[in-house]
């Protein structure tokens, strides 16, 4: 098992147990909210997060969880609008 499947797990028991948040790297993320599309498409965002102990933000930079978020779920497979949609 690699460790971000026992991170999967894990978020997946603590919204089953009705906890927010989002354990990535060790550490326990909480969704503060959301911001645009780092990629650019129109109608997407992308969860901002805040580390429940530090207190520090996530905005998505790569090995974070936001963007550990958007490569999970991202309906787009992480690849920008065609030039003619912006």
């Amino acid at each position: 098992m690699t460790f971000a499947t026992l991170e999967q797990l894990i978020d997946g028991a603590r919204h089953l147990a009705g906890e927010e948040g989002r354990l990535h790297g060790g550490r326990i993320w909480h969704f503060e909210g959301g911001r645009p599309c780092p990629i650019g498409w129109a109608l997407c965002s992308q969860a901002v997060y805040v580390d429940l102990a530090s207190g520090e933000y996530d905005y998505g930079a790569p090995g974070g969880p936001g963007h550990a978020d958007c490569r999970e779920n991202c309906s787009h497979g992480m690849q920008p609008p065609p030039e003619d949609d912006l």
